[in-house]
């Protein structure tokens, strides 16, 4: 199946992903929804199902948007019980508007059920990173929880029908078409966590295709020119980490990338998504396109500990080198400098609060620099092919990649990694 990715673009920091639970925890396996958006009543009603799989379990742990009015949860017919928290704190600082929905197994019910549903979304007070609801701009998903949120499992698969005000047009993290009935549709037919509706009354799309590789560029207020740059340096981003880290046998992608226009900070990628935002191509576009294209092979360790270092220090890291590539020896010189001196004094890496103030820099920045000086230290040849070996190896901890350093390194260049995590 060919490789579908989509890119947005938004701010200044670049969100995390949630960390992904065990598979042996109850989770939805797949979602089938339809979402109706009335953009001047600032309302989302949503029906349809979603199945459950308990995995012996009496009972599954969802966020949904704090604004819900839930008119009928139903498992395989039958009235279901739930629980919906609205006066707790929520159970996931990633949706910090989101609330704990407990559904309850029905008694003598098989593991897997069919939970078919129907709520109102009151959408006026949506704000924040990587969501927006007004006039120009739609932007929900995962960070405003306007579906079931099952955090830190993926479904299997969705399928969404979207409705909207007269003269939207739709777009999100998935394979977008039209119906005969004006609807939209939205396919995701692989594992993801997250489902991201775009719409605008002024969405434009440009295209190219090379070699099996197509690229879908979707924006609103971001000038022409500028949109074919941004095409390019993905495209060209894409090329570069494919020969970097030896990847080979995705010569089939389809990327969608579109700028938001919400005009709030923060980025994020998804397996078939990512998302920034700005109002011309710059540096900020080519270094964080770069960023989280590289997320498609550095994404395997758990973002809410300090091993998310393996994520975003090497997300990062790879960034610079496309900035090496892209703009020369002295514009990453003097980037590496900078993050040097910006983090020669804050706290380790190893053992960090995600939560801490320092945690962004420290996994970013000081991160990236780490690896640039391991660079030097082995030689390019070396410390790619060793890269290589954690991509395919696929290291969600840092003990395992430490081993693997070993192996591929030597003891004495594991041994200084350690050191430099815990300076």
């Amino acid at each position: 199946m060919k490789l579908r990715i989509a890119i947005t673009c938004l701010s200044a920091c670049l969100l995390p992903a949630p960390a992904l639970r065990a598979q042996d925890s109850p989770r939805v396996a797949c979602y089938d929804l339809t979402v109706r958006i009335d953009v001047p009543e600032r309302r989302v009603t949503v029906g349809g199902s979603f199945d459950v799989n308990f995995l012996g379990s009496d009972s599954i742990a969802l966020v949904l948007w704090r604004h819900a009015r839930i008119d009928t949860m139903r498992c395989d017919g039958h009235e279901a019980a739930y629980r919906f928290d609205t006066l707790a704190p929520a159970p996931t600082r990633f949706i910090p508007d989101g609330r704990a929905l407990t559904l309850y197994r029905p008694a003598g019910s098989p593991d897997r059920c069919r939970i078919g549903t129907r709520y109102t979304l009151d959408m006026h007070e949506v704000q924040g990173p990587a969501k927006s609801f007004n006039d120009r701009w739609i932007e929900i998903g995962y960070y405003t929880g306007w579906y079931p949120v099952c955090n830190g499992t993926s479904a299997d698969r969705s399928h969404l029908r979207i409705g909207i005000t007269d003269g939207y047009t739709v777009s999100g993290s998935g394979i977008i078409s039209r119906t005969d009935d004006g609807m939209w549709e939205m396919d995701q037919p692989w594992e993801g966590f997250d489902n991201v509706i775009l719409a605008s009354p002024v969405l434009k799309t440009r295209r190219m295709s090379d070699n099996g590789t197509t690229i879908e560029f979707i924006y609103t207020n971001f000038p022409d020119a500028d949109a074919e740059s941004a095409l390019n340096c993905s495209y060209d981003a894409l090329k570069f980490f494919r020969r970097l880290y030896k990847i080979a046998g995705e010569e089939n992608t389809y990327i969608k990338f579109s700028l938001s226009a919400s005009g709030t900070s923060g980025g994020y990628s998804r397996k078939n998504f990512i998302t920034l935002n700005s109002g011309s191509f710059n540096e900020y576009i080519l270094r964080n396109t770069a960023h989280e294209i590289s997320h498609f092979w550095w994404n395997k360790a758990p973002v809410e500990s300090w091993h998310d270092w393996l994520n975003e220090s090497f997300a990062e890291f790879s960034a610079l080198q496309y900035l090496r590539h892209a703009r020369g020896e002295e514009a990453y010189a003097e980037r590496v400098e900078m993050y040097r001196e910006k983090t020669r004094r804050i706290r380790p890496i190893w053992g960090i609060d995600r939560a801490d103030r320092e945690a962004h820099t420290a996994l970013y920045e000081k991160g990236s620099v780490l690896l640039a000086d391991l660079l030097v230290r082995v030689g390019e040849e070396p410390f790619f092919d060793f890269l290589a070996a954690v991509i395919r190896a696929r290291i969600a901890d840092t003990p395992a990649f430490l081993d693997l350093a070993e192996t591929r390194l030597g003891l004495e260049n594991r041994n200084w990694i350690e050191q430099r995590l815990k300076q």
